[in-house]
């Protein structure tokens, strides 16, 4: 049998190919050559979030390893030593609230990083707080080992609390708008597990369901057992940064050497006397033996 002889044609995808690289080429090239485009860019389709705290939780990889779930520290304050788990060790949690804030916060910030101690910041969603400030400081807040937590969108007591009474839709939805404020922020894996009442929980009545509500998200509520009185009246807020620490260990004293701290401070819009009391805060719950924790 005489063996068929080759074709002496090409095969199409041989033209092909040479054609296809000589078209890239050329596109390329002209790429090259064209004048840069003016103007704003086209965005992605679907830009990658950046993933400023580890999915779950409320902070960075950095905090892990001295965060503290909401539940337990709920447990810690409300029952005390009688709580099933509360610590053998010392723990100290410095909490700020109603930032964050252009002026205050940067303060609080650098006072952290040169204190070497960790913060836990109770934010506000909406435009008293985030919507004032923009993201960058919150990102920030969490880029350098503190946690965020939620403390409301609106701070409105008369919406949350009409007539000193909790309206649980109210606390809901605006928790809720606050939590999504939130996770544009600092993006789509941001899960808190705390939640602080504007006011504070001791403030208000009728709370049980707000409560329940709240736990069937998965949050606790975090109220305090010590603070510099820097949000208080007029004539009961201190005036100087010593008479702030002091408002620490009076309150401390009443306490009757506790394992669990959590002192009440402010980073909103013009607070600046806990941040200069911050040195001298630090250096008392070192001298009786706290470690620093973050909230969640």
């Amino acid at each position: 049998m005489t063996p068929a002889r080759p074709s002496s044609r090409r095969p199409i995808t041989a033209l092909v190919r040479p054609l296809s690289v000589a078209l890239v080429l050329a596109t390329l090239l002209l790429s090259a050559c064209a004048p840069p485009q003016r103007g704003r860019s086209r965005p992605d389709a679907t830009p990658t979030p950046t993933p400023y705290v580890v999915a779950g939780t409320n902070h960075a990889a950095a905090a892990q390893a001295y965060a503290y779930p909401a539940a337990s520290v709920h447990d810690w304050l409300v029952n005390g030593r009688s709580a099933a788990d509360y610590p053998q060790q010392k723990i100290a949690f410095l909490t700020f609230d109603d930032g964050p804030s252009t002026d205050a916060t940067p303060l609080v910030l650098d006072a952290l990083r040169a204190n070497n101690v960790p913060a836990t910041f109770f934010v506000i969603g909406g435009p008293l707080g985030l919507g004032r400030s923009g993201p960058a400081l919150m990102q920030r807040e969490v880029s350098e080992g503190n946690a965020v937590c939620i403390h409301s969108f609106s701070h409105d007591y008369h919406y949350l609390y009409p007539q000193r009474h909790a309206d649980a839709e109210h606390v809901l939805t605006d928790e809720g708008r606050a939590l999504d404020a939130v996770r544009t922020a600092l993006g789509p894996g941001y899960t808190p597990d705390c939640f602080r009442y504007p006011g504070g929980h001791m403030s208000w009545q009728g709370l049980t369901g707000a409560d329940a509500g709240l736990a069937s998200r998965g949050l606790a509520w975090i109220d305090w057992n010590a603070m510099t009185g820097d949000a208080e009246a007029k004539k009961k807020e201190p005036t100087t940064p010593a008479e702030a620490a002091d408002n620490v260990r009076k309150d401390m004293a009443l306490l009757k050497d506790p394992h669990v701290v959590v002192i009440l401070m402010h980073d909103a819009p013009g607070k600046r006397i806990s941040v200069e009391a911050l040195p001298q805060i630090v250096a008392d719950l070192r001298a009786a033996g706290f470690t620093f924790g973050v909230i969640g």
